[in-house]
């Protein structure tokens, strides 16, 4: 159970990360579209604001699950629904929404690196709940 653990620690400090970088410092805004959009948002623009609220919020959701992961990461055999769950949000609210995205014309190359990330978080998630159930299959057998 200790992968898991250390990967529900190693994703919830990632997705806080997250949290900071959007609701905060705004880095997909400013590498997605521009800073004239945050410009365009303190002078009041109505869809500039409503750019900037909707990284925001998408922040703020990050930035529960990444609490939830770090709280669950003490007692993992339990947690195997969350986990399951972010592996989930990492396939389609990460890779589908990027591809998506590619399609509709954005950046290439930022979007191309975060399909890489998730790629990395649901295959090692997979791995780390698949060898915990085994590792606890193994033992009860015994």
């Amino acid at each position: 159970m200790t992968r898991l653990a250390w990967w529900m620690r190693i994703v919830g400090v990632f997705y806080l990360l997250q949290f900071v970088m959007n609701a905060f410092v705004r880095a997909p805004i400013r590498v997605m579209v521009s800073t004239d959009v945050l410009a365009r948002a303190s002078a009041g623009d109505a869809t500039a604001r409503f750019l900037v609220d909707t990284w925001v919020t998408f922040g703020l959701e990050v930035g529960v699950i990444g609490a939830a992961l770090l709280i669950a990461s003490r007692m993992p055999e339990r947690a195997r629904a969350l986990v399951w769950t972010v592996i989930g949000i990492d396939l389609v609210r990460g890779i589908v929404a990027d591809i998506y995205m590619i399609l509709r014309g954005q950046h290439l190359a930022p979007l191309l690196i975060w399909i890489g990330v998730h790629s990395v978080i649901i295959v090692s998630g997979v791995f780390c709940v698949r060898t915990a159930r085994s590792v606890e299959s193994a033992t009860a057998t015994h």
